[in-house]
Parts: structure tokens; sequence; C-alpha cells
């Protein structure tokens, strides 16, 4: 019987002997997709012709950077992308740790990224102290420099108010993320709050920054 079965499957080995099979992301693994960092869209992307593990024999040119919401500025928070290690005829590169730098924006902390899975992805993560748009490049990828912009946004540090008799509240705010709220104090005194380096001084003529 088993000796039947085997003259019955060698057409059909023979059939996929030298061809090239392609899977979708959500197919290759069975039923199990890749694992990324949340908000990053892989429904468009194209199938997948096979994986290969020698990035010796790896060209990368389709390799992509896939990036996701905005990060916070805050410097412990950590911001996730993905990078997508493809090559020119479709197949992927699995075990293999994309490097990169940031060639655009300041106070940034980048950490190691993970090693590429079945499906190419590998997640890096990086961190940033001061808001804006910091530009990644790829270092390690062949002749692919793929480059990407993140977006880490300004965020409240902390608030101060200031109490004290009468008046309106003033407000002061700067770029760097704290901000002070105040009353304005009566013609006998006035307030004064200090914070990061800056003084904010409160009373009857007014509010100013130092």
């Amino acid at each position: 019987m088993f000796r039947n079965l085997a003259i019955n499957l060698l057409p059909l080995l023979l059939l996929l002997t030298g061809c090239s099979i392609e899977a979708s992301l959500q197919d290759l693994a069975g039923l199990r997709g890749p694992k990324l960092p949340p908000g990053i869209d892989i429904t468009n992307k194209q199938p997948i012709a096979g994986v290969v593990t020698d990035p010796a024999i790896s060209d990368f040119a389709k390799s992509e950077i896939l990036v996701g919401p905005a990060g916070k500025a805050d410097g412990v928070t950590d911001l996730q992308f993905a990078i997508q290690l493809m090559n020119s005829d479709n197949t992927v590169v699995a075990g293999y740790v994309p490097q990169f730098t940031v060639i655009k924006g300041l106070g940034t902390v980048p950490v190691v990224c993970t090693p590429s899975d079945d499906f190419g992805f590998s997640v890096c993560t990086i961190r940033s102290s001061e808001p804006g748009i910091k530009t990644l490049q790829v270092t390690n990828l062949g002749s692919f420099q793929g480059q990407k912009d993140l977006l880490f946004d300004a965020v409240v540090k902390e608030t101060t108010r200031i109490v004290s008799s009468g008046g309106e509240v003033t407000v002061a705010t700067h770029p760097s993320g704290w901000q002070m709220t105040g009353a304005v104090g009566s013609q006998f005194g006035s307030a004064m709050a200090e914070k990061n380096g800056y003084k904010l001084r409160l009373g009857a003529g007014g509010a100013a920054i130092e």
C-alpha cells in the first residue's frame, strides 16, 4: 500500500520541484501572523516568495521601514517601528538583526532591533527626550539605505499652581513641556514660582517670566 502511495505522489513532487510557492502574510505559517507594533498596517503587503536565512545571498532590495503613531518625547516611553527584510525576488530574510542610525533630530536613544521573523519583520525601539521629527536610516542591509521619519510629540510634564489673593489666573508654558498656572497677587505683594531655571513672577502690575 505504501509503495503504491509513493508512486502516486511522485508526479506531484516532480511538478513542485523548482517551483516558487508564494504565501501571504496570513498563511505563510498557518494562521499565525507577524507580531508587529500597534498601528502598523500590512494589509496591502506583497506576497512572500520564500524565506532565506543567509544574509550573504540577500540583496535586501525591497526592504521597508514601517512606522505607526507618534511617540511621546518624555525620554522613557518606547516608540516601536518595524523593518521588513525583503529581497528583489520577494523572498524575505529570517534571523537577521538590522541596524539603524538617526541622521536628523536630537535627544534620541536608539535600542537594538529584534532578529527578523519568518515574515522578514524585525521590531525596533527608540526613545526621545526632545519633541519633533527624527529621521532614521538603516545601515547594514546591503545597498538598501532606506530612510523614514518618526514623530515625537511634546508632553506636559508637570503643572504648578500658585494661589494668592484675587486677580486673574495666568498660565505660562514652554515648548519643553512644563506649565505654570498662578493667580495674580494683590498690590501688597507678589507671588513667584521657579521651574527648570525659569522664574514666573505675578503681581498687581502683571506677570513676567525670567
